[in-house]
């Protein structure tokens, strides 16, 4: 079978050490399954590049340059800022590979413990290795985690049922979904699988079909039809759910304020349901 467009990217990238790439291109490295050589048909292949500093080029201008230089692009999203990432370019190829791009600077870089799976292929000044090596030393406190998605769900809930109140259904559904993002956070935070590498929403294989059951059982509950009633006992049945779901606190423990608010933010929709 002849390469994928990917591979002959990465063939390339690797073959010339990213002698092809402009000098204001200080770093280039590959990132998720390509690095980890987990890749299969359907894989995305995430790259990163730093700009050197002194350079006068834009994130807009190193957009363009890169999406130049992987060719072939028939579809293109960014640059769009994401938090903790930088600057994201998706680029969709003649033969419907994506290949995703991330732009920094050392202004806007940071340590993220998902770089410490990076294959650097382009380092001139050896700085990427250095903030590659600290983010290996970085740990993930899984309460705090834990805790944020917590809150982040109660506050999508409140959002969702004072949106579903008001009417506007196509904002309730939209937060619904935010709470169920989180909900399927917690289901793999409470099966240990939450990875800062791998990432929290792909498990290893032979988890998939016992995670993967859990969560197809939330969708069952979490998907309203397009109407107050639908989307209100929608929101019943997701809260009562997470309710459930974190009331053993051995392992993360929740603050008495914290579990009161979600308390009350449950009793609301309960009220209103």
């Amino acid at each position: 079978m002849p390469p994928s467009s990917l591979e002959r990217l990465v063939d390339r990238l690797v073959r010339t050490v990213g002698e092809d790439l402009p000098l204001w291109i200080e770093s280039a490295s590959i990132a998720g399954s390509y690095a980890r050589d987990e890749r299969d048909e359907y894989s995305d292949l995430d790259l990163f590049f730093l700009i050197a500093p002194g350079s006068d080029v834009t994130v807009n201008h190193a957009a363009d340059t890169l999406i130049d230089w992987v060719g072939d692009v028939v579809l293109r999203r960014g640059p769009v800022l994401v938090p903790h990432f930088g600057h994201s370019i998706t680029a969709v190829l003649a033969d419907l590979a994506v290949c995703q791009m991330n732009v920094n600077t050392r202004e806007t870089i940071e340590l993220n413990p998902m770089r410490s799976a990076s294959r650097i292929v382009l380092d001139r000044n050896g700085y990427m290795t250095s903030l590659v090596e600290q983010s290996k030393s970085m740990l993930i406190d899984i309460s705090e985690v834990y805790h944020e998605h917590f809150c982040y769900f109660w506050i999508r809930a409140l959002y969702a049922f004072r949106s579903a109140q008001r009417g506007e259904l196509w904002r309730a559904i939209e937060y619904l979904a935010d709470m169920r993002k989180a909900m399927q956070q917690i289901i793999r935070i409470q099966h240990g699988r939450y990875s800062p590498v791998v990432g929290p929403y792909h498990p290893a294989k032979r988890y998939e079909e016992q995670i993967g059951a859990d969560e197809a059982r939330i969708l069952e509950f979490s998907l309203p039809e397009y109407s107050r009633k639908s989307v209100l006992q929608s929101i019943l049945e997701s809260v009562e759910w997470f309710s459930r779901a974190t009331q053993d606190t051995a392992d993360f423990p929740i603050e008495p304020d914290m579990r009161g608010s979600a308390e009350k933010i449950e009793r609301v929709v309960r009220g209103g349901v």
